[in-house]
């Protein structure tokens, strides 16, 4: 199976975070997000990754490279312009091998199981397989509707009020969660080179071109990380033990919920509050007060109180 990483886009929501950094970069307590969703590839055996690039490429492509240092084999697809999700995936079609594809978008922090949905797509045969959550608010999305066996029957608007409490009573309550597993052939038909939509195009088009469509539901976390403020709220839900997250192996943990990088120097008179993260290389002097729901990024000093918030390389950025 080969991996497909969307990381093209610009963040706007995100800015000004994003001002001069791509947002599969952004630090996640010490680590590119991208970081984390490559080393989630390799632990299910996935170790043939293509990454769509363009804001700012050569960030990525600098700090990946071949992905020797990660332990797999990256490659990269840069977009001229943008091309919208599904065309920056077929403009990687000559790096397909004919296996499956797993493609993701490089803004959500989950902990979704990638060996069950693999075995899902696998046993049902299916040509397109949607990871999908259920959501109590179903109005600010597009909704999945399923069968009584998980196969998709159809793509829904988001809905009004009135039109949302009639899909709740028939338990149409599932949203894309932005993982797919696609075979490739799927993409075969489509032009190279131009805008190309996963949900107004090529999923509704497969549908009616009855390809079996499945839809995996689960219920576990789930975040899109394209706000500031849920950018913000994945640190301390990772810091909460809500998600996993290999803390252990850039930090140590002197006591419950607060966590200090392996290369950064805590001053036995600073007051640490729980749950907070102190980032590589930074500095916390005698003086220093960190409240709860603090995270110090990289290359920082701090030597008073601070406000609670997300702090990187001497300033404040949330």
């Amino acid at each position: 199976m080969q991996a497909v990483i969307i990381a093209g886009g610009k963040g706007t929501r995100l800015k000004p975070l994003t001002f001069g950094c791509p947002k599969p970069m952004l630090p996640l307590l010490d680590r590119p997000f991208l970081e984390w969703m490559v080393n989630r590839c390799k632990a299910v055996g996935i170790t043939d990754i293509l990454v769509n690039v363009h804001y700012q490429a050569h960030q990525v492509v600098n700090y990946f490279g071949d992905g020797d240092r990660f332990g797999v084999h990256m490659r990269y697809i840069e977009e001229s312009t943008p091309l919208d999700t599904a065309g920056a995936i077929k403009l990687a079609e000559p790096y397909f091998t004919g296996e499956s594809l797993i493609i993701f978008n490089a803004d959500i922090l989950t902990d979704l199981d990638l060996t069950e949905l693999i075995k899902f797509h696998s046993s049902n045969q299916s040509a397109v397989t949607i990871a999908l959550k259920t959501v109590e608010d179903i109005t600010p999305f597009g909704l999945v509707e399923l069968d009584q066996n998980s196969q998709v029957l159809a793509f829904r608007e988001k809905p009004t009020l009135e039109q949302a409490v009639d899909f709740l009573a028939k338990g149409i309550n599932t949203i894309n969660a932005g993982t797919y597993i696609i075979e490739p052939h799927v993409f075969k038909d489509y032009p190279v080179g131009e805008p190309l939509s996963f949900e107004r195009v090529v999923f509704p088009q497969a549908l009616d071109q009855g390809l079996k469509m499945m839809g995996f539901v689960s219920d576990g976390y789930w975040m899109d990380l394209g706000t500031p403020q849920k950018y913000y709220q994945a640190h301390l839900d990772i810091l909460q033990g809500l998600i996993p997250y290999d803390l252990e192996a850039i930090a140590h943990n002197p006591s419950s919920g607060i966590w200090i990088s392996n290369r950064a120097e805590v001053h036995p008179s600073a007051k640490l509050e729980s749950p907070c993260f102190i980032g590589d290389r930074s500095y916390i002097l005698s003086d220093a007060i960190i409240p709860a729901n603090t995270i110090i990024g990289g290359n920082c000093l701090v030597n008073r109180e601070i406000s609670s918030g997300i702090y990187a390389n001497g300033s404040m950025l949330i």
